[in-house]
């Protein structure tokens, strides 16, 4: 009877951890488009060719306050940084990763929200909250983290 049991809850951890998805495990879910340049703290998007700056981030800012932050910003020699649109935002999502719900290149992105540069029709803006893999619409008041984009030129990729 002991047996009998124990191939049975054998049986049933085998097949339920061949079932539920594997909390951290994202080596065979890697997004081969984002790649990270650790030198100059940037993930290149090529399949959107767009450039991120992942240089570590610092405190939270009103929607405003982040694009005046992503405007002015001269990174590497450029200055033509943004906010990225709720679109571009959305694609840097990955679920299955955990604790944080980025893709794998990103090393720097904080476990929270951060603002995407797309308005409502009211006075919010979209945000994409990367601890919790959700995104909804906040008022330009509250405050949270920024992330700054730019198209890549076609002589960077």
């Amino acid at each position: 009877m002991v047996k009998l049991g124990l191939v049975f809850i054998v049986s049933t951890v085998m097949i339920l951890g061949s079932i539920v998805p594997k909390i951290g495990g994202d080596s065979d879910k890697v997004d081969s488009s984002f790649v990270r340049d650790n030198n100059k703290s940037i993930v290149i998007d090529s399949k959107n060719n767009k450039i991120y700056n992942d240089d570590s981030y610092g405190s939270n800012l009103t929607f405003l306050e982040a694009n005046n932050y992503c405007a002015k910003m001269d990174y590497l020699g450029v200055n033509d940084w943004r906010v990225p649109s709720y679109e571009e935002m959305k694609s840097l999502l990955e679920l299955s990763r955990r604790p944080i719900a980025i893709k794998h290149a990103f090393k720097n992105v904080q476990e929270g929200i951060y603002w995407s540069s797309t308005k409502d029709r009211r006075e919010n803006a979209w945000y994409i909250d990367f601890d919790l893999g959700r995104y909804y619409v906040a008022e330009y008041s509250k405050k949270f983290f920024v992330l700054c984009v730019r198209d890549a030129k076609s002589s960077e990729k």
